[in-house]
């Protein structure tokens, strides 16, 4: 079988929106989708799938708001929308049954699929996040989105500015995620790509409620794995273990020297778990 190594670059109308998704790896193969998180896109779990698409055929979707997708109509970012597009896409592409990959607000648009779908899951691989948020972390996240510069003058200062919240990530790796997050204007300026209605809203206290998904754990059936980065300030090793006692089939995964973005931070240890646990 020959890989294709190179995504390809697709978009689908689901759900009333158009959703863009990169397609990796070989026909046939197990299908595989991957969700990014609140600022992310199709494109940051490139390593993950150039790593998999050989044994899986990977689709990584840009979700609304964000990447090439539509913007949500409405402002419309609940965690009900964002499975009601998951659906939609999968009936689209003609998948019945799945594996499934979230990261962050992926992660927690795929505890809350797999707790109304359980029957289309395969396996679930939840990175970094679960029902409870840590309070530091997310006042993190809405800081970082509150101080966030609306435009940049050049592509090198916007990965300036991205560089000083990682402390693990590799240049490479950042460089890749900016080039997701971010445009070119035609005076040169690089300004963000995703809706500024979901800083808005984060900022202002007006997103939809976060869902309780402590009751959807237990209506998760599949063989589930949890990725935890060592050094996250999201997700503490107590509500790690909690959730693999709920989870019917849950198993941990803790990766060394990784923040909240694992698979970025670790994408060797966070690849070598992941394989060792999708083979067994």
């Amino acid at each position: 079988m020959t890989t294709q190594v190179q995504p390809k670059s697709k978009n689908i109308t689901a759900n009333g929106i158009n959703l863009h998704y990169l397609d990796w790896g070989t026909e046939g193969q197990p299908p595989m989708v991957l969700l990014h998180g609140l600022r992310g896109h199709a494109n940051v779990w490139e390593d993950v799938a150039v790593a998999l698409c050989n044994d899986y055929h990977v689709y990584s979707l840009d979700q609304r708001g964000r990447g090439d997708t539509d913007h949500a109509p409405g402002g419309d970012y609940s965690t009900d929308a964002f499975v009601a597009d998951l659906a939609g896409f999968a009936d689209a592409i003609g998948l019945d049954k799945f594996i499934l990959f979230g990261h962050s607000m992926g992660g927690r648009n795929s505890m809350a699929f797999a707790g109304q779908y359980p029957d289309r899951l395969e396996r679930l691989c939840i990175v970094d996040i679960g029902p409870r948020i840590e309070p530091a972390g997310g006042n993190r996240i809405t800081e970082e989105l509150r101080n966030l510069p609306p435009e940049f003058d050049s592509f090198e200062d916007a990965l300036a500015h991205v560089q000083t919240g990682n402390r693990f990530a590799a240049e490479p790796v950042m460089r890749r995620r900016l080039a997701g997050q971010s445009q070119q204007l035609p005076d040169g300026k690089i300004v963000w790509k995703f809706d500024p209605a979901i800083r808005e809203q984060r900022i202002n206290g007006t997103a939809a409620p976060a869902a309780d998904l402590w009751p959807t754990l237990e209506r998760i059936t599949c063989p589930t794995l949890l990725v935890r980065g060592t050094e996250t300030d999201l997700l503490t090793e107590e509500t790690a273990r909690q959730m693999v006692d709920t989870l019917a089939q849950g198993t941990l995964a803790e990766i060394e020297r990784a923040g909240h973005m694992v698979f970025e931070d670790n994408p060797a240890d966070f690849i070598a778990a992941v394989k060792g646990w999708l083979a067994s």
